[in-house]
């Protein structure tokens, strides 16, 4: 027992620093229905957490999508984005800027869309 203990620590302390420490991410939420635009009458309006994340988190799962970026025919500025499932992320032009859209559905524990296009 004592061995593994020591042998999990080891592990542990060669990762990177990067590869377990949580780190400050900055965006948007709100709490909302399902429906992005437009929702009816009828819908809930709190069944979902919409996200919208920026900067280093944004860069950083943009980056962690093993998918080709592919050009962002919405905006057709020259971005490119990413998209595995229901979950998009964008790079401008330049590469400078990173935006990320997703949402959860909180009784099914869900990710969704955030975006129209």
């Amino acid at each position: 027992m004592k061995r593994s203990f020591v042998t999990i620590l080891l592990l542990l302390a060669a990762l990177p620093v990067d590869a377990w420490e949580y780190k400050s991410l900055s965006g948007q939420y709100r709490i909302a229905g399902q429906t992005v635009i437009d929702p009816p009458p009828s819908e809930a309006r709190d069944t979902h957490l919409h996200l919208e994340l920026s900067g280093a988190a944004a860069r950083d799962l943009y980056h962690a999508m093993k998918v080709v970026a592919k050009p962002d025919e919405c905006a057709d500025d020259g971005a490119m984005i990413k998209t595995v499932g229901e979950m998009q992320c964008l790079r401008s032009q330049d590469g400078k800027e990173f935006q990320c859209s997703f949402a959860i559905d909180i009784a099914n524990q869900k990710i969704t869309g955030a975006s129209v296009c």
